[in-house]
């Protein structure tokens, strides 16, 4: 620097390469070929679907032939909830179930199912049939018009009939025996006369 002014070097000036010249080295006129990237990917959709169409196709045409060759079911064999095994069943098996308040629940688990059972369902059910007839009035046998009252109730009825004091008898003490004979006398047997002489008859002294 002199005189309070900056100098330009010569490092800091572009320098003239105008007469540098190959033709083999050249700049892209564009970034990307856009038509070829659209016939690739119209190939590739093209082929997808002829391919998930041909797939289509062969299951369709093997499953065909399988319902063709598969024989028709025996008239005798079972069918639906014939071919589940007597009751009781295991826990979630098909057609498990439990009778509450006459009515059968089904506890079976099924993939299709909102619901999902546990195996401790079965204990609920019952308890909750168990708490409502112990705390509900209802019948214990219609036909026979037997009714059934709250537990609660039948404890509250029971001490009622039960803690009344007994009432003094009214009967004074009964006499004493009078002394009986040491030795009584032996009874004499005699022949009745309705018997014909057959039955003996008692006579006392």
């Amino acid at each position: 620097m002199a005189h309070g002014k900056f100098r330009r070097d010569s490092i800091h000036e572009t320098p003239d390469v105008s007469y540098i010249t190959n033709p083999d080295v050249a700049h892209e006129e564009s970034d990307v070929a856009v038509r070829p990237l659209l016939w690739f990917v119209g190939g590739l959709t093209f082929f997808t679907i002829i391919v998930c169409l041909s797939m289509y196709l062969m299951f369709q045409f093997f499953k065909g032939r399988e319902e063709s060759q598969e024989l028709a079911a025996s008239p005798l064999a079972r069918q639906g909830d014939e071919r589940l095994p007597p009751e009781p069943r295991l826990q979630l098996a098909p057609r498990w179930s439990v009778e509450v308040d006459g009515h059968r629940r089904d506890l079976s688990y099924g993939t299709q199912s909102n619901y999902v059972p546990q195996p401790w369902s079965e204990y609920l059910l019952v308890n909750e049939q168990w708490q409502r007839e112990l705390k509900n009035y209802g019948w214990a046998d219609e036909q026979a018009g037997t009714a059934r009252i709250p537990v609660e109730r039948a404890i509250d009825l029971y001490l009622e009939r039960h803690a009344k004091p007994q009432p003094a008898s009214p009967q004074g003490p009964a006499p004493a025996a009078g002394p009986q004979p040491a030795n009584p006398a032996p009874k004499e047997q005699t022949p009745a006369e309705s018997s014909s002489g057959q039955q003996p008859e008692q006579k006392h002294q």
